[in-house]
């Protein structure tokens, strides 16, 4: 059985922040993870489009990296129906080592699941 490094490639963009219905003022951020299934032994790779290449990055006025989790920069929310510019890149890479005798097969057994969170605080020092 000869084995094959496969990798797959997913960028999540967020153009525009819309509140619909937040009730409370304050600072949000979006965070993003990226798991795959145990059973294909693989590594993920977490950035950012500012921050090709760099991870464990940390500013809460860009786009970062910490501990393999994504997190777009910290916005603020005034008003109902506000719309806030996010333009943040969040890029997950995922190799994985798979049977090169049955590569796509392989491929499509793999699980991926995108975690995406909604943190928010009304202080503007956390």
């Amino acid at each position: 059985m000869s084995e094959v490094q496969g990798t797959v490639e997913f960028s999540l963009e967020l153009h525009k922040f819309h509140n619909v219905d937040l009730f409370q003022r304050g600072f949000y951020q979006i965070r993003a993870g990226l798991k795959v299934s145990p059973r294909v032994p693989h590594r993920v790779i977490a950035t950012t489009q500012d921050n090709a290449g760099k991870t464990d990055d940390c500013s809460f006025s860009s786009a970062g990296v910490y501990d393999g989790t994504v997190f777009s920069r910290i916005f603020q929310i005034l008003y109902r129906n506000e719309e806030i510019a996010v333009n943040d890149c969040m890029i997950f890479k995922v190799h994985l080592l798979l049977d090169g005798e049955r590569v796509e097969e392989a491929l499509s057994e793999v699980d991926f699941q995108l975690k995406l969170d909604l943190h928010f605080t009304d202080n503007e020092q956390q």
